[in-house]
Order: structure tokens, then sequence, then C-alpha cells
């Protein structure tokens, strides 16, 4: 019988969706107020569907708040962990569209994410907590490099881990950007322009990322015969617009205009802030020097000018580490992917004045 417009007016009951189901009030009443602990995961997600679908509403209780309790306690869920220092308010420009990619697959799947904190605010009993959640999640994202003993105590507790942007082999899975291949395309298009004095600027010492990048570019440039004229390293590991902006005052005090004609740069927010100091110092971006990105996101071309970059998707990152997560087969190995990279010119970089 179809309900009449009053009958879907009224709110659904606990007791009406025992009845429809043909379960208890009680199971009903449990799965409702959070229990999953001795509740098929089959009925949990039977009951939680038909009351969302149907519009139940839990008095005192905004949905958002009961979807989110849902998905942490049973529901398809998928966690995920940021890198020191990076919190969700400042999850970065990299890290933020990794999540974009993960987020969209996830929602292919009917899954959503769910923070778990930052690294180096974990302590035993978040790791405690951890332990009694983890087989209701379908897996966990380490977006960035974190500490190895972290990577290691997290693989053991989650069914499946996916390392983002960083790679630990032997231990999880992980998807990565191909680093070689975009400084290999940075460079060759930046010699075609004519550059052959280079300057490198940002990345954190010590970190996968920074060294592989610096190294990336420094490879690339020794197979065409050239080499770096100055290196600048982000010391406080920042990597944003203010340590952009200091690294290229640091390069223009100690080896000027004249010392090199294209710098390249970590990434795109650092490359902002070193066009933000170029500009202070009345120097035209493009022709008398060039500047450089070796990521793509959305500050490539946000702001004037756009900005000269290579590097993988970072959203592709996120899909992907997504894909391993739902993939049905549970192989013996674990599978290192490689992004591959591409090439957006921009306005930041130019033909070599004469």
């Amino acid at each position: 019988m179809k309900p009449t417009t009053s009958q879907k007016a009224k709110r659904l009951s606990q007791k009406q969706i025992a009845k429809d189901l043909g379960v208890s009030q009680t199971l009903v009443s449990m799965v409702l107020n959070g229990r999953a602990e001795g509740i098929a995961k089959t009925s949990f997600e039977r009951i939680w569907n038909y009351a969302l679908v149907n519009g139940y509403s839990p008095r005192g209780m905004k949905m958002d708040a009961a979807l989110s309790n849902a998905h942490q306690v049973g529901m398809s869920t998928v966690g995920y962990i940021l890198r020191a220092p990076l919190r969700l308010a400042n999850k970065s420009n990299f890290f933020s569209h990794v999540h974009q990619g993960l987020h969209d697959c996830l929602t292919e799947h009917g899954a959503k994410t769910v923070f778990l904190g930052s690294e180096d605010l974990l302590n035993d009993k978040d790791f405690e907590q951890f332990s009694k959640t983890r087989m209701q999640m379908r897996g966990l994202v380490i977006m960035g490099e974190v500490e190895r003993s972290v990577v290691r105590r997290l693989s053991e507790m989650f069914p499946r881990v996916i390392y983002a942007a960083a790679r630990l082999p032997g231990v999880c899975h992980s998807v990565v950007a191909n680093e070689e291949d975009a400084a290999e395309k940075m460079v060759q298009h930046l010699t075609d322009l004519g550059h052959e004095k280079f300057a490198w600027f940002g990345g954190t010492v010590n970190t996968m990322r920074g060294e592989i990048r610096h190294q990336s570019i420094v490879a690339a440039l020794q197979r065409r015969n050239l080499k770096l004229q100055h290196t600048e390293f982000d010391m406080s590991g920042g990597n944003d617009r203010r340590e952009g902006f200091d690294c290229a005052e640091a390069i223009l005090k100690k080896i000027g205009v004249e010392g090199a004609t294209a710098w390249i740069s970590f990434n795109g927010l650092s490359a902002r802030g070193a066009i933000s100091c170029l500009n202070k110092n009345g120097i035209t971006i493009g022709k008398e020097i060039s500047v450089a990105a070796l990521d793509v996101t959305r500050v490539r071309d946000s702001e004037w000018p756009t900005l000269a970059s290579a590097g993988s998707l970072p959203e592709e990152i996120g899909r992907l580490a997504g894909e391993l997560i739902y993939r049905d087969t549970e192989e013996s190995y674990f599978q290192d992917i490689v992004v591959p990279a591409k090439l957006f010119t921009g306005e930041s970089a130019g033909p070599v004045a004469s």
C-alpha cells in the first residue's frame, strides 16, 4: 500500500523500522544508538540503510552526526592519517588534492573517509582505540612521510594500509609520484627555452620527497652536462609561500640575478612565494628570471603568472589509493604504484633574455 502524504510527513519511529524489517525493536534501538559489538554487520547495515533512506532522524541528534557515528562504528569507512606537522586546518595544498581524489573514489563505493589524527599527536590511547575499531574499517591511508615505526605499527593493526606520496617497501602498499619523470620533463622544457644556469630552492632536508625531487633535478641536468649554480633548502620544513619568499631573498643575496636564469622550486606554494619576492625587487618573471615548480596543484593557474609545473596529479594518487583499498583480491605481495608525471607550461617560465 502506497503511503499517503500525511503518513510520509510522520516521523519514522524505531518501532516502525523494527516492524518493517521483521526484527526486534531492541535490536533496532541498539544499532541506531551506535552499538556494533555482537551485532552482525549485515544486520547493522540493513537497519541503518533502511533508516537513512526512509528519513529516520534520531531525537536530539543531527543526521550528519548520526551518519558520522554510523560510519565509524560499522558502515563502510576508510581512515586517513596526516604526516606531522599537518592538521585538518592546514592539510597542505598537495594533500588536500590527494584527499579529494581519495574521497571521489570512495564515494563511488558508497564509503567515506574518517580523519584519525596527525602523526605527531597520536598517543597510546589513540592506538588502543584503533585496535578496537580497525576491523570495522575497510583500510587506512597514510598521507605523507611519517616515522617508520608508526607505519609499521599501523600496518599491523589495519586490514589494508596504503602509503600515499611515500613508500616503505615490504610493509604496506604505496602510491607515489614519478618524481624522476617530472624533473626530466621540466629540465627539458627549460633547456628548450635556452636556460643553462639553474638554481634549486625549497624541500625539507632528509625527507624522502625533498631528497628525491632535488636529486632528480641534479640527475636531469647532469644528463645535459649542466649543474645547479645554487641550492637553497627550506630549513623550517614549511615549504609554503613564506619559506619560498625567504629562499628567494637568500638566492638574490648570494648569487644575484645573473647567477641563474631558471629557478626550480620543490613545490608550487614555494614558487609563489619566490615570485612575490622577485616582484618586490622589480624583477620580471619569465624574462629576467624563470620560475618553475615540481608539483601540480591548484596554485598552478589560480594566480598570475601561471606556473610552469611538472608532476603527477595528486588527485590521481588519492584515487589509486582508494582503488587499492577496495581491491577484492588478497595478494601475498605489496603493490607499489608510480603515477606518471605531466608537464604544464606557464607564463612564469620564458626564453632566456638575450
